[in-house]
């Protein structure tokens, strides 16, 4: 990281190569922290030492600065496609609050370890009831938004949609009650050489967790393939599925190996190196479903409203399966997973963002081109006795208007403006007339 941060920045600079070298580095800074915080129970003197506080300082720094940038890109990126919905806008402001707030939690436990060696664990009570209060409720609008969209689209994916929300919403919701379960047992103070203790014992509150957790995945997925498959052709279908298998096929073979045995933590001397292999692996597919968001967007052309929001979207879930995984109700000495915690409720909101905005752009660019499709036949048959090029030229006369009309009428109504521009729109009619001319009856 540069030893200086600029006091202005210019958020007009941003571009998808310098967020992704953001995302890079809090990704990696994140799953560090995470990670260090599922093993704290094993070393209690080194997370003391002064080494340790100074890198847990360090990764709250690094994750500061880089939340600033990513709020900063999504807010630039509304503006930019003109998005109208206030609720959006009203979103944004809330969820920076929240962070902010989140990051002044933090630094008062650092502030409490510098000065008295200790800090109040009902500040970890505190963060983790904001995060995860965040998380539910960004997933419960996304739910609502794509339940009021299946109403009027009846159509399957949306429905899919809304139900892998409706499972993280359930997920969110235990995940929170395990924590504060947790956090309760522990001492109200956590000094210096406390150890982090971990619940040996799972309940059934942690059976019910899992299960959402692995409802809420698989439709995520069978819904995501639903989204992206329009872009197959362009993508090429067996990069695709390859792309869009390997999250699946990592997730079907990751549960039976844990459930035969392999990588479970135990009291052996390779018990750390188990346990880090199981936090890691809710990372990997986070990572995965990312690459797959990201690949297919970047597919598409450079600057419009789908390929943004899909890369917003990508960036959420990688976050959020990292945050999402992390722990800190063992209450650690400082409190590793504490800054990961604090992103859950980011990581959602990107995923709100990025994933609901797509889907929208994605199916107005669909309704827009058999818009188009249908007008181009109907004009076609009424023209069909004048010459080829004549016909086209007067085809494109009267639809381009139309095709225009139809645009701005699904951008008032949804409040972020179709993908396709007046070039696409001339594109796409000649791709239906091409078609039109095989067939020799019209």
């Amino acid at each position: 990281m540069p030893t200086r941060v600029p006091s202005v920045i210019t958020v007009s600079t941003f571009d998808g190569r310098k967020l992704l070298v953001v995302m890079t580095i809090l990704a990696v800074a994140l799953t560090v922290e995470s990670s260090i915080g599922y093993i704290a129970d094993f070393l209690p003197e080194q997370l003391a030492s002064i080494g340790s506080i100074a890198t847990f300082i360090g990764i709250f720094a690094v994750s500061m600065v880089t939340q600033y940038f990513i709020l900063a890109f999504v807010d630039y990126n509304n503006k930019s496609h003109k998005v109208r919905t206030r609720l959006l806008h009203t979103i944004h402001k809330i969820v920076t609050i929240i962070q902010y707030l989140l990051a002044g939690i933090i630094l008062l436990v650092i502030i409490q370890i510098l000065l008295a060696q200790q800090y109040n664990s009902i500040l970890l009570e505190l963060a983790i009831s904001i995060s995860y209060g965040l998380w539910i409720v960004m997933f419960s609008l996304l739910a609502k938004a794509f339940f009021s969209w299946y109403r009027s689209k009846k159509n399957l994916m949306i429905l899919i949609f809304a139900l892998s929300m409706i499972a993280y919403v359930v997920n969110g919701s235990l995940g929170l009650y395990n924590q504060l379960d947790e956090l309760s047992k522990r001492n109200l103070v956590i000094k210096i050489g406390d150890v982090a203790v971990f619940s040996e014992s799972p309940s059934s509150v942690d059976t019910v967790y899992q299960i959402a957790s692995s409802v809420s995945y698989v439709l995520t997925w069978i819904a995501s393939v639903m989204l992206l498959r329009p872009y197959i052709e362009k993508f090429g279908k067996v990069r695709f599925w390859i792309m869009m298998g390997a999250p699946m096929i990592y997730y079907l073979i990751e549960f039976p190996l844990f459930s035969l045995g392999f990588f479970t933590p135990s009291e052996d001397s390779n018990a750390m190196t188990n346990i880090l292999i199981f936090s890691l692996s809710a990372v990997f597919a986070g990572i995965l479903f990312g690459v797959a968001f990201l690949s297919i967007a970047r597919t598409l052309k450079f600057g419009t409203a789908a390929r943004n929001y899909m890369i917003i979207a990508a960036y959420g879930f990688v976050l959020f399966y990292i945050a999402g995984s992390a722990w800190t109700s063992q209450a650690a000495y400082p409190p590793y997973g504490l800054i990961s915690v604090s992103f859950t409720g980011l990581s959602c909101y990107l995923i709100y963002n990025g994933l609901y905005f797509s889907a929208v752009s994605i199916s107005q660019d669909m309704t827009l081109r058999q818009s188009i499709k249908k007008s181009v036949m109907e004009q076609s048959k009424l023209l069909h006795n004048i010459g080829t090029a004549e016909m086209e030229n007067e085809i494109q006369k009267q639809l381009l208007p139309a095709a225009r009309k139809v645009s701005e009428s699904m951008s008032d109504k949804t409040g972020i403006e179709t993908s396709m521009d007046e070039n696409d729109i001339k594109s796409y009619m000649q791709v239906v007339l091409k078609e039109l001319r095989k067939k020799p009856n019209l």
